[in-house]
């Protein structure tokens, strides 16, 4: 068989409940997680997408890549990218993506063609047919990222396309998309590996009360013009409909990771994988080399019924809404150590992936269990690669400024 072609799909803000729980309904995604390798404890490495798409597509964590926010980084030139190993082992590389991965950040670095699209005030789904039409073009053996918007906030799914923010507005939306994304699934044929994931999860209100209190938080910035006469409150308000970039709770890191294509036998893994292990995984799949020097690491033994010792996964959250004031962790399925700038350090009992505990702050009570997690998490900031890369243009900041405004970041 010739080598297998690649669709990475990244479905941006897919939580792992929202596949893996029987609400919403995805049939086309749970075909390929009951006929592939089905990740239920994959970690993302950030919850804001251009330093998440910055870890999968190198295998690296942020202080080693560089992208520490949606603005004022660019990826790392030193590091090669996966759309870079792909086209060094002979395939055809293209990307289709939208929200903030503009060519200005340099996370299409290596990709042959890269479309970027409007994220904003568009039909749902208007991208589907042009896509589908280049992916029947495409000269194998292809690798094609597809980066998708419609389970972002605000979320329109049809028929009313009507803007919400609450629970059921985030699941009609996982499910319209998981039955609108057929075409490109039949578009891939069979001897292709069909990857599917999200840059991050997803906070949205749970009860009524939320929900009143965000809609009275939205009205009252726009009425008052809070920005203007009341940053500090515009900002306290603003807050309350983030959906995600601000924290690193467990519906905001866990996501799916589902691998499905040839030679690729069902399977479910429960054990702890990262967003950083996904670029090796895939050169192992291809039969491409793997660079040296990045964090991630292979997935194929757990694929194919073996098992890796367990490691942590570091995390950050690097929203905008932080104002630089990032957030960073490190998980392993039973425990998730976080910290912010000068503060305690928190620390929480996940119960191996059950019902996790993240509102009691066990750090004093287990030391022993710290400890190694903020040895990791100094292991992790030490690794910083040194560059010599010109800083973005005042051109190239200004592009990404203005359409972060415009998709509602800013």
């Amino acid at each position: 068989m010739t080598a297998p072609n690649v669709l990475f799909l990244a479905i941006d803000s897919l939580r792992a409940d929202a596949v893996f729980e029987p609400a919403p309904p995805t049939p086309n995604i749970d075909r390929y997680a009951t006929g592939g390798a089905a990740f239920r404890h994959c970690v993302s490495t950030t919850t804001s997408t251009t330093p998440s798409f910055s870890s999968m597509l190198t295998g690296c964590y942020p202080p080693k890549h560089g992208v520490r926010g949606l603005q004022g980084y660019r990826l790392a030139s030193s590091l090669t990218t996966m759309a870079e190993a792909f086209a060094a082992g002979g395939y055809n590389t293209h990307a289709e993506v939208t929200g903030p991965l503009l060519p200005q950040t340099g996370v299409l670095r290596g990709f042959a063609d890269a479309n970027h699209r409007q994220g904003y005030k568009v039909p749902f789904f208007e991208w589907r047919d042009s896509v589908t039409d280049r992916m029947h073009s495409y000269v194998n053996p292809w690798f094609m990222l597809l980066h998708i918007w419609e389970v972002h906030r605000p979320y329109r799914a049809p028929p009313d396309f009507t803007k919400r923010w609450d629970k059921a507005g985030y699941h009609a939306a996982v499910a319209a998309t998981d039955e609108w994304l057929q075409p490109i699934y039949d578009a891939c044929g069979d001897n292709t590996i069909v990857v599917i994931t999200g840059d991050h999860g997803e906070d949205y209100p749970d009860t009524p009360l939320q929900q009143k209190l965000i809609r009275l938080a939205r009205k009252s910035r726009k009425t008052l013009k809070l920005k203007r006469w009341i940053p500090a409150l515009d900002q306290k308000f603003q807050s309350l409909a983030v959906g995600h970039g601000f924290a690193l709770h467990e519906h905001l890191v866990r996501v799916p990771l589902i691998i499905a294509g040839p030679g690729i036998s069902p399977v479910v893994v429960d054990e702890q994988v990262r967003h950083v292990d996904l670029f090796p995984t895939l050169c192992d799949l291809c039969g491409l080399d793997t660079p040296s020097g990045i964090d991630g690491r292979s997935l194929r033994p757990l694929m194919e019924n073996g098992s890796l010792a367990e490691e942590p996964a570091y995390m950050e959250a690097v929203g905008v809404k932080l104002e630089g004031n990032r957030i960073v962790g490190a998980r392993t399925r039973d425990w998730k150590l976080l910290r912010a700038g000068a503060s305690k350090p928190a620390l929480y009992k996940l119960n191996g992936g059950g019902s996790p505990n993240e509102k009691r702050n066990l750090y004093s009570r287990y030391p022993e269990v710290a400890q190694p997690l903020e040895s990791f998490i100094a292991q992790v900031e030490e690794s910083t690669i040194v560059t010599e890369d010109a800083p973005l243009s005042v051109e190239d900041e200004a592009t990404i400024e203005q359409h972060l405004r415009d998709l509602g970041y800013l």
